[in-house]
């Protein structure tokens, strides 16, 4: 189009070298003039075209950019913004144009958004700063608005401002002086575990130090060429041979004679095993223990540290222990049995102050005195019991119900059971199958089982509680027979016992409690007892918590006289 125009343009100044008439002179410059028009309205629509591409483009730029962009007034009213400024608010561009941009900030920082505005005017630079905002939905971010003056065309004041969000560097900001502030922490707990443990450290060292001189044996740390590293005492030359102590002159002899280095000591064998070796060796009559000790560095034997113990007397006490063992066995017997006949004696007691409180004539003078006979009888039997503990001996058994036993028992106790609290239950069904027993032996064995039970709960709870119980239980059971048996468990909810103690409670002369408080005869008693009824004594326990003494009773069959 243009090039069509310079060419008619031409043509038009060929013919303007014609001359012309006063008519068509004016003509002919009309016509000049209404091409030129045309040629600049035509450059006009050119630039027009290009200016709208370059709008189109500059606004995509403006709309999609990775920061929101304001455009407000010194009060801080909205008055253009970018589509990426409403994503941050979750808002529609319409609903904030002509709002007050502190309707979206935190209350806190109003205040702080309108000196915000007011500085970018009156510096009239560059100003930023960091708000947290709000969206319509109520989540919240930090943003930082970077602002700059700016004049509208009718003279107006106007602010111009790109929106950051740096919620997450804030975050992260926020982690790391976390983060710092931990280590600071922790650098200072360690430096300070630093001081006090190489305080303790020197502390231990010397108090090891002062330890190791203190102890009477020899300690002597050897090389694996046999030299002396160290002793626990000041110099080896202190170990001599006029030394009064024969473990000390041992020692120097056995420092200072290398041909004894080359026997089949226990120093030798511990560096060549890597293990602890122990011998016995008798020097100028006295007895000496070694104990070879290896000191190992990544597997490897570094040095040996030997023991020397003279324990002369300890053998000379163990020999005379061994002999007075026999005599303490009859003395802890005897005690054995002064225990077992305490029970009797306390009933018998019992009764006769029965006697003497409720005096009557009549025929209960009878019955307690059948009563009295009836404890001196038991007395008698419980001695014979302890005579056949060494003879095996067999007693007349009978058919007897277990809660006629149980009956016997519990009377000779419920007077102390009562006056310590105890909550005692007893739960035996009437359908129990009668058992083949001699009622003082098994009557001697519940006795002893309660009264264990008693002392576990009087040592747990001293006073009255109301975990202070003690409950009584049996069935009926079949055990691999077609015979049924009698299953009697005694559940107190006492100390209970040690795990590693459970398989000694029936040995005897072994108890829990403490010396003076205990035979450690009861329970071997009773187990050879239930054993010789042809029973089973078992237990289950959890220290502080429990212990369930478990007696198996096979039950009268009628081969044997039939079931009662």
């Amino acid at each position: 189009m243009i090039k069509k125009i310079s060419t008619e343009k031409h043509l038009v100044k060929k013919r303007a070298q014609h001359t012309f008439t006063g008519d068509e002179r004016l003509n002919h410059d009309l016509h000049i003039q209404q091409i030129e028009l045309e040629t600049q309205n035509d450059a006009l629509r050119a630039t027009n075209e290009q200016l709208k591409k370059s709008l189109a483009k500059y606004s995509d730029l403006y709309d999609f950019a990775p920061v929101g962009y304001i455009t407000s007034n010194r009060d801080g009213l909205i008055l253009e913004t970018n589509i990426t400024f409403t994503t941050q608010l979750d808002t529609e561009r319409a609903q904030l144009i002509n709002t007050q941009l502190r309707v979206y900030t935190s209350p806190e920082d109003c205040d702080r958004l309108q000196a915000h505005l007011e500085q970018v005017f009156t510096a009239n630079a560059r100003q930023s700063c960091e708000l947290l905002l709000e969206t319509r939905h109520g989540r919240k971010f930090y943003a930082q608005l970077d602002s700059i003056p700016a004049t509208s065309n009718d003279g107006a004041e106007l602010c111009r401002t790109s929106v950051t969000d740096i919620s997450v560097r804030r975050d992260i900001e926020s982690e790391l002086v976390k983060i710092h502030e931990e280590l600071e922490r922790r650098v200072e707990e360690r430096t300070a575990e630093l001081f006090v443990n190489e305080r303790k450290f020197r502390v231990l060292s010397q108090e090891f130090q002062a330890l190791l001189n203190a102890i009477t044996d020899t300690l002597i740390l050897f090389s694996p060429e046999m030299k002396v590293l160290w002793t626990n005492s000041e110099n080896a030359g202190q170990l001599h041979e006029t030394e009064p102590d024969e473990a000390a002159q041992y020692c120097y002899q056995l420092i200072h004679d290398r041909p004894s280095h080359a026997l089949d000591s226990p120093i030798k064998r511990c560096f060549k095993t890597g293990e602890k070796e122990v011998a016995i060796a008798t020097y100028h009559g006295a007895v000496l223990d070694l104990r070879a000790f290896p000191i190992k560095e990544t597997n490897r034997v570094n040095s040996v540290l030997l023991l020397v113990s003279d324990i002369t007397e300890k053998m000379a006490m163990q020999a005379e222990a061994m002999q007075a063992g026999h005599m303490a066995s009859l003395g802890e017997l005897a005690s054995g049995v002064a225990h077992e006949i305490n029970n009797p004696i306390t009933g018998i007691i019992n009764y006769g102050q029965i006697l003497i409180n409720e005096c009557a004539q009549g025929s209960i003078e009878r019955d307690i005195g059948e009563r009295i006979v009836k404890e001196g009888d038991r007395i008698g039997r419980i001695v014979r019991t302890l005579l056949s503990y060494a003879r095996d001996g067999r007693e007349e058994k009978i058919p007897i119900s277990v809660a006629a036993i149980l009956e016997e028992s519990i009377i000779l106790t419920q007077a102390q059971i009562r006056k310590e609290g105890i909550n005692l239950q007893i739960h035996l069904p009437d359908d129990l199958p009668v058992i083949h027993a001699n009622l003082q032996q098994i009557q001697q064995s519940f006795i002893n089982i309660i009264n264990n039970a008693r002392y576990a709960l009087n040592e747990k709870y001293p006073g009255r509680h109301e975990n202070k119980c003690l409950s009584i239980t049996g069935e009926k059971m079949t055990v691999g027979s077609t015979c049924p048996s009698v299953r009697i468990v005694f559940h107190d909810h006492g100390g209970g016992i040690a795990a590693q103690e459970m398989p000694m409670v029936t040995k005897q002369f072994f108890s829990t409690k403490p010396f003076g408080k205990g035979t450690g005869l009861g329970l071997h008693i009773t187990d050879k007892i239930i054993k010789d009824h042809g029973g089973q004594l078992s237990f289950e326990s959890n220290t502080g918590q429990f212990t369930k003494v478990i007696i198996v009773f096979p039950a009268c069959c009628r081969e044997n006289g039939g079931e009662q």
